[in-house]
């Protein structure tokens, strides 16, 4: 199934590429054994040390697992939304992301997702929102939690596992950001008060004010994490156009020497 790997690449990246590729084309399912640790090495024709530094990558992209015993080797694993959000976050931590940028994207995300959620909400997602909302306030991650939980349930109404995906990607890098600048009661009670004013209108129904009390959600603790950060805010303005209609037509100016008058 394996070719031979040669040594114009990185030997293990190839190794990693090819069962990868092997899991990605469909010609391996969750639970499968793919091999032994000693039938991959006579495949591929790689040492122990090689065959293992492979394996190590594969696992931390959540794609093997490498049980032992007699009836081990390496099995095919259910890559889940955590995992796939850690190797997500990992990356991003050599990355600049800033919160303007993060105020950026949820201002694209979040009022379409809650939108969606208005219409379909039902009486048993009223009641799980109104508990998230009106729980006790403990510590500080308590607190963090509870305000970031709202909106990913949000995102698991629309019943779109990309989107659910990158809002709660979006939510992790939050909850670490909100966690560092220890945020007080304060800030978490204005939060409150923004989710009811949300939660209402989804109780009646009304997708546009949910969308615009979600925005205005997002756009006030984008502006107040960026205070307290010494950051630039990101600011919604800058995604309008200017208006030119009122603009007067200038005419052009000539670059020619005025005509002397004639005699």
């Amino acid at each position: 199934m394996f070719q031979t790997a040669n040594k114009v690449q990185k030997i293990s990246d190839q190794i990693v590429e090819q069962i990868r590729n092997a899991v990605l084309s469909g010609q391996f399912k969750p639970g499968d054994r793919v091999a032994s640790e000693r039938e991959l090495m006579s495949e591929f024709g790689v040492s122990k040390a090689t065959l293992r530094e492979a394996l190590r990558v594969l696992e931390g992209m959540g794609l093997v697992e490498i049980r032992k015993g007699m009836s081990g080797g390496v099995f095919i694993a259910e890559v889940d939304m955590k995992t796939t959000i850690h190797s997500i976050v990992n990356f991003l931590h050599f990355r600049t992301v800033s919160i303007k940028d993060i105020t950026m994207i949820r201002y694209f995300l979040e009022p379409p997702v809650v939108q969606l959620a208005a219409l379909k909400i039902q009486s048993e997602d009223i009641e799980k929102l109104e508990k998230m909302i009106s729980e006790d306030l403990g510590s500080q991650q308590t607190m963090i939690s509870r305000e970031i939980g709202f909106h990913r349930y949000l995102a698991r109404m629309t019943g779109n596992p990309i989107l659910i995906l990158i809002m709660d990607f979006i939510d992790n890098i939050l909850n670490d950001i909100k966690f560092q600048l220890k945020l007080g009661a304060e800030f978490y009670l204005k939060v409150e008060k923004a989710h009811r004013a949300i939660l209402e209108c989804l109780k009646r129904g009304d997708a546009h004010g949910a969308r615009r009390e979600v925005t205005n959600d997002l756009i006030e603790v984008g502006h107040e994490l960026a205070r307290i950060s010494g950051t630039e805010p990101f600011d919604p303005r800058m995604m309008e156009e200017k208006d030119l209609s009122h603009q007067p037509i200038q005419s052009p100016v000539s670059q020619d020497k005025p005509m002397k008058e004639s005699l």
